[in-house]
C-alpha cells in the first residue's frame, strides 16, 4: 500500500496540534498542514504561535508533513506575501506547497504566476503541486496540465476525485496527463449528483469516505502513479457534530482507504 496522508480539511475545524495527534493515533505517517491564512475553518492554521508545539509533536510522533496548504495564484504582490507561511512550513519539514488558481482569470498571467510561485517555494526547499478545483479558474486536469506546460516550471498536479467529477471530468482526463506530472492523490467519495442544498458545501463540509459513494475511485487509482503519497480529504461537519473526535475520524478515514486498496488487489 502507498504512504497514506491525513489531509487537514478532513478534520474540519481542528487545531493543527490535534491533527498531528489524531494522525498518530490512527496510524498515518503523513499529514497536510494548513499554514497560509485564511483557512476554510478558524482553527487549522499553524500560525507562528503554534509552531513550537507542532514541531515538538511532529518529533515525538514521527509524523511528517507532505503538503503545505493552500496558496492562490492571485497576483505577484500576493505571492511575495506567502513567504512567511512557506518559510514556517519548511521549518516544520513540509515537502510541497499546494497552489490553486481560484481567483485569476488571466491565463497568460497565471502561467507566469505559477512559475514565480514555484521559484519562491524552491527557495525554501519546497516543491509545488497545482490542484485544479471545481469553481476555480483552473478547474480541470487538462487545464492544470496546460497551465503547467505553459509556465515551464517543474510543478506537479494534485489529483482530487471530487474536483475531477464536479468539474465535469472523467477518468479519461487522467490518461491525458503526462507521465510524472501527477505527484499527489487525494481520496474522497460522493453521490452522483449532489442536491441543490449539498452542492455549495460538499467540497468543504460534506464529502464521503472512499467506498461510500459512486466515484470511480478504483479506476482512477489504477491510472494514477503508484509511487506517490495518497491523502484523504473527506471533511464532514455531520461527523464532527455527531461527536466523533478527530482521532475517531482519522481512524475511520484510514480504514476506508485500506479497504479501498484491498478491493483493488
Amino acid at each position: 500500500m502507498p504512504n497514506f496522508s491525513l489531509d487537514s480539511l478532513t478534520l474540519t475545524d481542528t487545531q493543527p496540534m490535534d491533527l498531528i495527534r489524531a494522525a498518530s493515533a490512527a496510524g498515518f505517517g503523513t499529514i497536510s498542514m494548513w499554514v497560509q491564512e485564511p483557512a476554510l475553518y478558524p482553527s487549522p492554521t499553524c500560525t507562528p504561535d503554534k509552531e513550537t508545539e507542532c514541531k515538538q509533536l511532529l518529533a515525538d510522533t514521527g509524523i511528517q508533513i507532505e503538503t503545505l496548504e493552500v496558496f492562490d495564484l492571485h497576483s505577484f504582490p500576493v505571492l511575495e506575501m506567502y513567504r512567511p507561511a512557506l518559510e514556517l512550513g519548511a521549518r516544520l519539514g513540509g515537502k510541497t506547497a499546494l497552489v490553486l488558481n481560484y481567483s485569476n482569470p488571466d491565463r497568460s498571467e497565471t502561467a507566469d504566476l505559477l512559475a514565480k510561485f514555484a521559484s519562491i517555494a524552491g527557495e525554501y526547499g519546497l516543491g509545488t503541486n497545482l490542484e485544479p478545483v471545481a469553481g476555480g479558474h483552473t478547474f480541470s486536469l487538462l487545464q492544470a496540465r496546460d497551465l503547467i506546460l505553459s509556465s515551464g516550471a517543474d510543478v506537479g498536479i494534485t489529483l482530487d476525485p471530487h474536483h475531477v467529477i464536479r468539474a465535469g471530468g472523467s477518468i479519461e482526463d487522467i490518461k491525458a496527463v503526462p507521465e510524472g506530472m501527477i505527484r499527489y492523490v487525494q481520496l474522497c467519495d460522493g453521490v452522483a449528483q449532489p442536491s441543490a442544498e449539498l452542492a455549495p458545501l460538499e467540497a468543504i463540509a460534506d464529502r464521503e469516505y472512499p467506498g461510500e459513494g459512486v466515484f470511480p475511485l478504483i479506476e482512477m487509482l489504477k491510472l494514477a502513479p503508484k509511487n506517490v503519497t495518497v491523502g484523504i480529504e473527506c471533511p464532514s461537519l455531520t461527523r464532527a457534530k455527531a461527536g466523533k473526535s478527530p482521532a475517531d475520524q482519522a481512524i475511520e478515514a484510514l480504514a476506508s482507504m485500506k479497504a479501498l486498496y484491498a478491493r483493488m488487489s
